[in-house]
C-alpha cells in the first residue's frame, strides 16, 4: 500500500533532501518549506528511517487542507479515519507547530483541537474512547500549520534523526550532524577522495563523512528508537529484515581518507570518543593542527576541505574578519587545489576572506540553523 508522505528538514536544505529520498526509494520527492513530499510503502518508510542522512522526521500524511480558524483544524482532523493507524489499546499525543502568527489560535490549541477530533473520529467507528498519554504515548500524531496550509501527520519517526547515535562528547559549538551530511552532499566529494575538516571540534564532518563512506546506515544504529517500532501498521519483522539487510551492506573494509584535525586537545579526544562510538574511528585519521599553521603539519593535499569555521567572541575569536583571512590564506598556501565548503553566518566577512586569498565563490545558499541565519559556501581556486 502507497502512503502519501512528507519529512522534514532543515529550511534551505529541500532540494538536497528530495534528492536523498529520490535516491534512496527511487521516488519524486517534492521540496517545500522545511520539508518534502513523496509517495512511499511500508518498506519505503522503514528504509527512509533507517538511511537517512538529512532527514529529521517522516510521516505519513493523514490530512492537507486549508484552516484560517480553529473550527477548520477541528473538521480536517474529524473526517479522518484512524482506525488503520492507531489500535483500540494504544495511547496518542499530538504535536502542534504554529507558523502563522495571523491565526486566531496557539500551536497548543491547534493540538488541543485534533486531539478532540482524533477521540471522538475512532469512537465513532470502533466504540473505543482512545487513551491520550503527552509523556510516552505509542503513536504520536503531529499538526502544521503554515500561512493556511495545515497537515496533520502520523509521526513514523519520534527522536529526529539528526540525533545521531554516536554523540557522547558534545562540543559546544557543535554541528547539526543532517547539516555535515548535507554539506558533504553538496561538496560533491566522493568517497575515494582526500577529505579535510582543519576545525573539526566534535568530529561531526568528518565522522558523517566515514558513515558515508562505509555505507552505515544512521537510523539503524538506533532502530529501538523509532517511532516505527510501535506503529500497528508496520511489520516489525520487515523492520528488522530491512535493517540486517542494511547492515550487511556496511563496507568496513573500504580505507577512506579522511581527515579531522583540530588545535583544541580537548576536541580531539572528544572527537574520537565520538568517532569510536560510531565505529567508524579506524576510517578517520585525527590530527592536533592549528589551521593558521595548516602547511607545517598537512602531510596529504586533500581534494576536499569542509569544515564549521567559529562564528566570533562566542568561541574567543574577536577579530573575526582578520582570523578568517588567515585561516583562508593558511588553506590556500597548504592545499592550493582544495574545494572549499564552509558554513558561516557572516558570509559577506568570509566573502571577502575568501577573494582575498584566491578564491572564487561558486555558490552561497542560505539555511535556517536553529534561530540562526547561516550560510553555506561553496568556493574554488582562481
Amino acid at each position: 500500500m502507497k502512503f502519501e508522505c512528507f519529512a522534514t528538514t532543515i529550511m534551505g536544505l529541500e532540494d538536497v533532501a528530495a534528492r536523498e529520498c529520490r535516491e534512496i526509494l527511487g521516488v519524486e520527492a517534492r521540496p517545500d518549506v522545511g520539508k518534502i513530499f513523496f509517495e512511499a510503502d511500508e518498506d519505503d518508510i522503514i528504509r527512509l528511517n533507517l538511511t537517512s542522512r538529512t532527514i529529521h522526521r517522516i510521516f505519513v500524511l493523514l490530512s492537507r487542507s486549508r484552516a484560517e480558524v480553529l473550527d477548520d483544524v477541528y473538521r480536517a482532523a474529524r473526517s479522518v479515519d484512524y482506525t488503520g493507524f492507531i489500535g483500540a489499546d494504544q495511547a496518542f499525543a499530538v504535536k502542534g507547530e504554529r507558523h502563522s502568527k495571523n491565526k486566531p489560535f496557539t500551536s497548543m490549541d491547534m493540538a488541543a483541537a485534533v486531539g478532540r477530533a482524533v477521540i471522538e473520529s475512532f469512537r465513532e467507528r470502533t466504540g473505543v474512547r482512545l487513551r491520550v498519554n503527552l509523556d510516552n504515548p505509542d503513536v504520536q500524531l503531529y499538526c502544521l500549520i503554515r500561512d493556511s496550509e495545515l497537515l496533520i501527520g502520523l509521526d513514523t519517526t519520534g527522536k529526529s534523526l539528526h540525533r545521531r547515535y554516536y554523540r557522547v562528547y558534545h562540543h559546544r559549538a557543535a554541528l547539526q550532524p543532517s547539516i555535515a551530511a548535507s554539506m558533504l552532499m553538496l561538496s560533491g566529494w566522493r568517497r575515494e577522495e582526500a577529505l579535510l575538516d582543519p576545525m573539526c571540534g566534535s568530529g561531526t564532518i568528518p565522522i558523517e563523512a566515514a558513515l558515508m563512506a562505509l555505507k552505515v546506515p544512521p537510523g539503524a544504529r538506533r532502530l529501538s528508537d523509532l517511532a516505527l517500532n510501535k506503529l500497528k501498521f508496520i511489520d516489525g519483522d520487515r523492520v528488522r529484515e530491512i535493517a540486517e539487510e542494511l547492515e550487511a551492506e556496511v563496507d568496513l573494509g573500504f580505507k577512506p581518507r579522511i581527515i579531522g584535525s583540530d588545535a583544541s586537545p580537548k576536541s580531539i579526544k572528544g572527537a574520537i570518543m565520538n568517532a569510536e562510538t560510531a565505529g567508524v574511528l579506524n576510517a578517520i585519521r585525527f590530527m592536533m593542527g592549528d589551521v593558521l599553521k595548516l602547511g607545517g603539519w598537512l602531510d596529504e593535499k586533500p581534494s576536499h576541505i569542509i569544515m564549521n569555521p567559529p562564528y566570533g567572541i562566542r568561541m574567543g575569536v574577536r577579530k573575526i574578519e582578520e582570523f578568517y583571512q588567515k585561516v583562508c590564506t593558511s588553506i590556500r598556501n597548504a592545499a592550493p587545489d582544495a574545494r572549499l565548503t564552509v558554513i558561516v553566518s557572516k558570509p559577506v566577512v568570509f566573502g571577502r576572506a575568501l577573494e582575498s586569498a584566491g578564491y572564487i565563490i561558486e555558490s552561497r545558499r542560505q539555511i535556517m540553523y536553529g534561530k540562526l541565519n547561516a550560510f553555506i559556501i561553496m568556493a574554488t581556486p582562481r
